[in-house]
């Protein structure tokens, strides 16, 4: 009886060992992650104001200022769209568009 008695100690002690370890390596994986997301810098959204340029379109433009946004050129376009209540490409030398810029740097 006691030679049972010890393998299920030892079966016991293996497991609760085994969760143990377990536990403690989730752990620290958490840990890394969520220091390696803070190691990520914030990025803010601002505004501000073009004026159009001759030879300005929304392509170059959206080149210009879509850097940092997340989204690609095409979508930024239509963003800028929206903001200004474009309802087609065209904008006019003179004109004053309103456009989104992200940086790191809190302003």
């Amino acid at each position: 009886m006691r030679a049972v008695y010890t393998k299920r100690n030892r079966a016991f002690f293996t497991i609760m060992l085994i969760t143990l370890v377990m536990t403690v390596c989730l752990s620290l994986s958490s840990v890394v992650l969520a220091g390696n997301q803070k190691k990520e810098e914030q990025t803010y959204k601002y505004y501000t104001s073009v004026q159009i340029q001759s030879g300005d379109t929304l392509w170059s433009i959206a080149n210009q200022y879509c850097a940092g946004s997340g989204m690609d050129v095409k979508e930024y376009i239509h963003e800028i769209k929206q903001l200004n209540h474009l309802s087609n490409d065209q904008i006019t030398s003179g004109q004053y568009l309103t456009v989104i810029y992200y940086s790191n740097e809190y302003k």
